[in-house]
């Protein structure tokens, strides 16, 4: 797996960078646009028919995967996760999953833009320290982190255990963005700007997945505390990670 890694640390391709560029551009814009003091043009009636045609079973699958991301909850998962992806794959990927978590510190932005949620009513509201609402800490820490866990299982895992859980990734970030606004727990456009952070952050960890491989096997030390021993290939370290 080191050798392949290696191997894939070339330069980034222009649309890699153009993309790159692309998100962090439109995520500050937006992130400069929804400081002013109520919502943006189509919010309102927006979240109004989210709320009112979220189909029951989305609403059901929600109450099953909102307590899991909620403040107190989060840590505790991640953590799960963490430990079932050194299990499973190894220091290297558990190094970037731990990365990706980190980056979720995109979430305290909230108190600098100062966005209040929506009320039940679908109204503006008073902003409360503490409680912003943009950008959607859901939103951040589903992408980032599940967004991580499919990358990893696209390089690490056999092609059809990657595709179960890039599928399931997919849905449950698919899911969870959907219902913080039909929820009323956000604006549309919190959803909105915490996803394009998030996507930012996890072509970053694209990147840097090879690369610090490729760093890694240049220093010795670095190497011993982040790559695995040298052995014979496995099956799920036998397939070819995807070109970066």
């Amino acid at each position: 797996m080191t050798a392949l890694l290696v191997e894939n640390a070339g330069r980034w391709r222009l649309r890699q960078r153009i993309l790159f560029g692309a998100l962090v551009a439109s995520s500050t814009a937006l992130t400069l646009a929804v400081r002013s003091d109520g919502p943006l043009p189509g919010e309102v009636a927006t979240a109004r028919w989210m709320n009112g045609n979220t189909p029951a079973a989305v609403d059901r699958f929600a109450d099953l995967i909102d307590p899991a991301l909620t403040d107190m909850a989060a840590p505790v998962v991640f953590v799960t996760i963490l430990l079932l992806v050194w299990w499973r794959w190894g220091r290297y990927p558990a190094v970037m999953l731990g990365l990706a978590g980190a980056c979720t510190g995109l979430t305290r932005l909230g108190d600098l833009v100062q966005r209040p949620r929506p009320t039940p009513t679908v109204e503006w509201s008073g902003y409360s320290f503490g409680n912003g609402g943009y950008p959607s800490g859901h939103v951040v820490f589903s992408v980032l982190v599940l967004g991580t866990v499919a990358l990893l299982a696209r390089r690490h895992a056999t092609s059809r255990i990657a595709t179960w859980i890039m599928g399931a990734m997919s849905i449950l970030i698919a899911v969870t963005s959907w219902t913080r606004v039909s929820r009323l727990e956000h604006w549309p456009l919190d959803v909105v700007g915490g996803g394009l952070m998030a996507a930012a952050g996890l072509l970053g960890i694209s990147w840097l997945h090879p690369r610090l491989a490729a760093l890694a096997s240049r220093r010795p030390l670095l190497g011993r505390l982040l790559l695995p021993p040298a052995g014979p290939p496995t099956s799920s370290t036998n397939r070819r990670p995807e070109e970066d």
